[in-house]
């Protein structure tokens, strides 16, 4: 009798003991889901096991709203439409730089993000932010354009946790294989995508002058954070393919441009900001670049499984490349066992920028917007290809490429011939 009390109390402590396994692996599935998002459906491959990306960047509404800036809001909104249009993508990034926000007034410098938002409710698009040094200024603030953006349902914008981050766009949104079922408990995503806050600015009514005084670089504090939500992710989920966006490049941007291997056949798109604005420079502490952005640079070194890294900032800029050797941090990242293929040939995230795609800001280049396809193969690879789609054209304008810098981000480019229009005409 003995014995079968103890095999029975056994028993039960088994049980309990799968049980309090199983409960504590729910509870970590519904705090990443939190952590991701607490209201939105999930985000969803097609039944072609396609995902596209259209990813503006710079649009600078809000500009000079008694003259000028009134057309080129107009001209932004049609933009959108053209885009949404033609390219029909399945989640739409705003890369940052929404606003001027040096140029708006406090009691409605928030609302031109309705100029952004309006065509992507109408037609029913997705999207998410990271926001850019101009969407700081005396009368605005992040917190303020989150709000508004949050106030829509098709907002998947998010607000990293503020003990944690500094700035306020850091989360992740996890991309979920084809379904028309909400995810089951056993489910886990083919595919995250990073959004990273490199802030600048200036603080909320501080400074009239809007004399920068937020440092315009991810902090360390951030880079933490990434490093840590990568890990647990990678932990949950295993290893998978991830993107990110963050709005001002990084150093390995401008090493990459050094390097001579932008523009031309084996790395087209427009290069004409020269060099990259990167972080850290131009900013706080004396505008000097000073390696702040090292800590992540690391981490994004240290993420399995990471593809590319997509910036906007440098309105001249459109191009993709490697990540260079001289820049520090040197050691390269592992596809962890993903398919190299789909990967740079020297193990690095790819670096892109977006494009200019708003009608307000600096140049005279004409807009573009660019799109990001992830295809998958349902054997566990995938492969992304990018392009740019070009602003529309008007009656008498010079006829240019609708399309131009379609290219495949894989083990071979650098060596692969492409076209080299780079949308660098000017009106």
């Amino acid at each position: 009798m003995l014995r079968t009390a103890l095999l029975a109390s056994a028993m039960l402590v088994s049980s309990l003991s799968l049980f309090t396994m199983y409960f504590h692996w729910l509870s970590s599935l519904l705090v990443s889901r939190q952590a991701t998002s607490t209201t939105n459906p999930p985000i969803r491959l097609t039944a072609a096991n396609t995902f596209k990306i259209a990813a503006f960047s710079d649009l600078h509404t809000g500009e000079d709203e008694d003259s000028f800036g009134i057309e080129q809001d107009v001209k932004t909104r049609r933009m959108f439409r053209h885009v949404l249009n033609a390219e029909h993508p399945d989640f739409v990034v705003l890369n940052g730089d929404l606003t001027t926000g040096e140029n708006t007034y406090r009691e409605n410098s928030s609302k031109y993000i309705d100029i952004v938002t309006g065509p992507l409710i109408e037609g029913g698009y997705r999207w998410a932010s990271t926001y850019g040094n101009h969407d700081s200024k005396f009368n605005l603030s992040r917190e303020s354009m989150l709000q508004e953006e949050q106030k829509h349902d098709l907002c998947y914008t998010q607000h990293g946790p503020p003990d944690q981050t500094d700035g306020v766009t850091n989360y992740h949104i996890p991309i979920w294989p084809a379904s028309k079922h909400p995810p089951r408990l056993r489910e886990k995503p083919v595919a995250i995508l990073y959004f990273l806050d490199s802030r600048g600015g200036v603080t909320y009514q501080t400074d009239p002058a809007n004399n920068d005084n937020i440092p315009n670089w991810v902090s360390p504090r951030t880079a933490s954070w990434f490093r840590n939500t990568a890990a647990s992710n990678k932990a949950r989920w295993g290893t998978l393919p991830s993107l990110a966006f963050v709005h001002i490049p990084i150093k390995a941007h401008e090493d990459a441009q050094r390097s001579a291997k932008v523009s031309g056949p084996h790395y087209p798109g427009l290069n004409a900001d020269v060099p990259v604005a990167v972080q850290g420079y131009g900013n706080v502490g004396g505008g000097v670049y000073a390696g702040q952005d090292v800590p992540f640079m690391q981490a994004l070194l240290d993420t399995e499984g990471l593809h590319s890294v997509y910036s906007g900032h440098d309105h001249g800029d459109s191009w993709c490349a490697l990540w260079s050797d001289t820049t520090n941090p040197r050691a390269p990242a592992s596809n962890g066992g993903l398919d190299g293929d789909a990967y740079a040939s020297n193990g690095r995230p790819f670096l892109c920028f977006t494009k200019h795609s708003g009608f307000g800001g600096y140049g005279d280049w004409r807009r573009g917007v660019r799109q990001i396809e992830l295809r998958f193969d349902g054997q566990g690879g995938v492969s992304v290809r990018t392009w740019v789609r070009m602003q529309f054209r008007e009656e008498g304008d010079v006829v240019f490429p609708q399309v131009v810098t379609n290219v495949t981000l894989n083990a071979t480019y650098g060596v692969d011939v492409y076209g080299t229009e780079s949308g660098g005409y000017r009106p």
